[in-house]
């Protein structure tokens, strides 16, 4: 039996170091992709260190083994925080969780320094001291799952929630009996099985409902396994084959641990090189193109009038067209000026007529007065208006890119009563956003687009912030999304 628990470790060790290497190269844009990681790479500290002191005895082993086991329910619970969006509205409950279990990890890990500390590790009041957290974190996060279960409608979120609630309901219930062991219950050892299985269930919601929201090939997971297993090996012959000389055993860990990164690092910036390449083509690709679309007219309005002068003209057509031609090169400078200063954000205000705002944008992308519900009293606000029609316009299309043509598009205008100033609201019925979309929305470079450049939110909250107002958005999946930016008067 104790060969069998021994087996199972090492399986286990093996796949979650496969996960957290995986999820950091296929998933890094991903809010999940570092929570994930960080909580296999805890678990993998478990199981090795369990196997290591089964097999060899240390007591350094029984150390790490405490040290791992006390940080497991805080890493469970930024995985869990990440996947439902709520990393910011629980951040008091994530400090009192982080607190409690930091300290018993530090007290833990302190056994390496005190015999006293290190014997506190064994006893039955360590395990319940772990226990008395571990309930109320578990049942904190089901919660959390349970409620982010029925609020979303989208059917690939919702597998993709069971899947993260079955895995931490699994290896909650199967590592609770190693626990239990620490208070003389004869409960066989589950822990690592339950953690196998809830890696199995998280890898197997990264390939088929995309948890990294990118697809990770069967090659890769080929690739990743052989890698860490043959790493996990090299380190139990280097243990076992300098178990006589500690110095020794930690020089050619470093040796081998080193190795192991510069092959992972390598495979990270295979998976991300190609990637980040293309987000810097398409950012690139939309500036060039929206700077072409507004020089456009100007140059064709110089050419034009060149063309004529060049011909026969009586002198008062010259004269209009050389003022023609003045008021064109004005223009361009004034559009190359206007980038220059939507690149810095530097706002030049003056008064701003709110619904001539909005009706302008409007127009610019084909949404109908139906579509429209401005504030009769014709609200007004101080704002330069280049960078605030420049923000409307980025939400706007992507509402209209949301929702396709002649999708469901509204704009609304409205004093903002509580605050004294005006309100700019966009609506959309398009598929809308998930938790942890939402959570990143306003991040540079994050986009839910396969050509989008992840700029225009970005962009959005930046230039209110430079006013001194506020942007905010509420979306569900399969309802559409809400964008309001506010602003002083």
């Amino acid at each position: 039996m104790k060969e069998l628990r021994d087996w199972m470790a090492l399986v286990a060790a093996i796949g979650h170091l496969s996960l957290a290497v995986t999820a950091l190269a296929a998933g890094r844009k991903s809010p999940l992709a570092r929570p994930v990681a960080a909580l296999c790479f805890t678990l993998f500290g478990w199981n090795f260190a369990t196997l290591g002191r089964h097999v060899f005895g240390a007591d350094a082993f029984s150390v790490l083994d405490g040290t791992f086991t006390a940080l497991t329910p805080v890493a469970s619970l930024e995985v869990v925080l990440a996947f439902v969006g709520a990393g910011r509205r629980q951040r008091v409950a994530r400090r009192v969780f982080w607190a409690y279990f930091g300290l018993l990890a530090a007290s833990t890990l302190g056994g390496t320094f005190s015999d006293r500390l290190r014997a506190w590790a064994d006893e039955p009041a360590w395990a319940a001291a772990f226990l008395g957290g571990w309930l109320p974190i578990v049942i904190f996060q089901v919660v959390l799952l349970v409620r982010h279960l029925g609020a979303t409608t989208d059917a690939a979120e919702k597998a993709r929630a069971r899947t993260v609630l079955a895995a931490l309901a699994i290896a909650s219930s199967f590592g609770t009996s190693d626990i239990a062991h620490g208070l003389g219950l004869p409960l066989p050892y589950l822990g690592s099985i339950g953690t196998i299985i809830a890696a199995a269930l998280l890898t197997t919601c990264a390939v088929r409902f995309e948890l990294f929201e990118r697809n990770v090939s069967a090659r890769t997971w080929v690739y990743v396994i052989g890698m860490i297993s043959a790493f996990v090996v090299v380190y139990l012959v280097v243990f076992r084959a300098f178990a006589g000389s500690l110095a020794v055993q930690a020089f050619a860990s470093a040796v081998v641990t080193l190795l192991v990164v510069a092959v992972a690092r390598e495979l990270g910036v295979a998976f991300s090189e190609s990637r980040e390449r293309d987000q810097r083509l398409v950012v690139l690709g939309r500036f060039s193109a929206q700077m072409a679309h507004d020089i456009k007219g100007p140059i064709t309005a110089l050419l034009g009038a060149t063309q004529v002068l060049e011909g026969e003209a009586d002198d008062a057509t010259r004269k209009e067209l050389l003022a023609l031609a003045a008021d064109q090169a004005k223009r361009i400078t004034a559009i190359v000026d206007r980038y220059d200063r939507m690149a810095r954000i530097e706002p030049r205000p003056t008064l701003v007529r709110v619904n001539e705002l909005a009706r302008s944008v409007a127009r610019a992308h084909g949404i109908a007065d139906a579509s429209m519900r401005l504030d009769p009293s014709d609200p007004e606000c101080e704002a330069d208006r280049d960078l605030l029609e420049s923000a409307l316009e980025n939400v706007v299309r992507n509402a209209v890119e949301a929702t396709g043509e002649g999708g469901d598009v509204r704009i609304e205008t409205e004093r903002d009563g509580h605050r004294g100033g005006v309100v700019l609201r966009v609506r959309d019925k398009g598929p809308g956003m998930d938790a942890r979309q939402r959570e990143r929305a306003f991040e540079d470079f994050f986009t839910t687009k396969a050509e989008g450049s992840g700029l225009g939110l970005a962009f959005v909250r930046r230039v209110l912030d430079a006013h001194g107002g506020n942007v905010h958005l509420t979306s569900e999946l399969g309802v559409g999304t809400t964008v309001e930016l506010r602003l002083s008067s």
